[in-house]
């Protein structure tokens, strides 16, 4: 199984995709051999805007994959995300796996979205297949639902010969969406024993539509704090916010717990992650994650099936 690992910026401090901080951090994934950068997409937290922002990364780096974690595709006309994805895709040759979702079941970003909750799992359905559509650069022409459109062509036309795209979600409607749809799936809130069960729903549904997700496409997103200080209450309500989940099963405090935590993911079946560092000098951080946490759980997942490209 090939474990690997990226890193995604904290919802809960402004990001300034300008600043020196910024780009000091973006060296410090590129150079110490993190896999991968995520980018957040909400319409009222500090992250900034996914795709401008990975744009801008691509042009800067050459190694790592780019990750929007999670995309809210209902509320995107899907043409013009397309060729957003396109964009970035070409800009960094090849790199980018975006994941989608419907968004933060949240009030003020709902209003802010504009999209009725009820509305959006056919909303991301429809939008994902038109992508997929235009993806290989020939002309589509598409009558739906929510979209229609004749002969359009997506241009720039991506370097990759297809798009990757991944779904989160944990309940059980999104677990049979993402294995009718999806690639993989990028969970979050969720502990390593619900893994096996998650997989399994996943791989059910999607054998029930004719298909199957490579078994190393499963993963979730993690926590690192780099101290209790590092943990506002701003952050623990957020963290807390599934009744019943303990705290410990998708935060850490310190490099080793972040590592134990990793580990017992793994052991679950889980192999890819997005590990959130909450630091109060966040390259450091990076570094020790790196040494004492991610890399060693990296190197240990890479046997005979964890060949070939990362």
């Amino acid at each position: 199984m090939s474990v690997r690992a990226g890193l995604g910026w904290s919802p809960f401090e402004p990001v300034d995709p300008g600043s020196r901080g910024f780009w000091e951090a973006v060296e410090a994934i590129e150079e110490l051999g993190y896999d991968s950068l995520w980018v957040s997409d909400t319409a009222t937290l500090a992250d900034p805007a996914p795709l401008p922002a990975l744009a801008a990364v691509a042009a800067r780096t050459e190694r790592i994959k780019l990750g929007t974690g999670v995309l809210v595709a209902p509320a995107r006309h899907p043409v013009l995300l397309a060729k957003e994805l396109a964009t970035v895709d070409v800009i960094s040759g090849g790199r980018l796996f975006p994941a989608m979702g419907l968004g933060i079941d949240e009030p003020r970003e709902s209003g802010a979205i504009g999209v009725e909750r009820g509305e959006r799992p056919a909303r991301l359905a429809e939008c994902m297949a038109i992508v997929r559509a235009l993806w290989p650069g020939e002309p589509v022409s598409h009558e739906g639902r929510f979209w229609s459109f004749e002969d359009l062509t997506l241009a720039p036309r991506p370097t990759r010969a297809r798009l990757e795209i991944w779904l989160a979600g944990h309940a059980p409607r999104a677990l049979r969406r993402a294995g009718r749809l999806a690639d993989g799936w990028l969970g979050s809130f969720v502990a390593p024993e619900e893994i096996p069960g998650i997989v399994e729903a996943i791989q059910g549904s999607a054998a029930e539509a004719g298909r199957r997700l490579d078994d190393d496409h499963f993963g979730t997103t993690l926590f690192a704090a780099q101290d209790e200080d590092c943990l506002p209450a701003e952050a623990l309500a957020l963290l807390d916010r599934r009744p019943g989940l303990a705290r410990d099963d998708h935060v850490a405090v310190g490099a080793p717990a972040m590592r134990a935590l990793l580990e017992r993911f793994v052991a679950a079946g889980a192999s890819k992650f997005v590990v959130v560092p909450l630091a109060r000098d966040l390259v450091p951080w990076l570094r020790e994650l790196w040494l004492e946490a991610v890399g060693p759980v990296e190197a240990a997942g890479r046997g005979p099936a964890a060949t070939g490209p990362r």
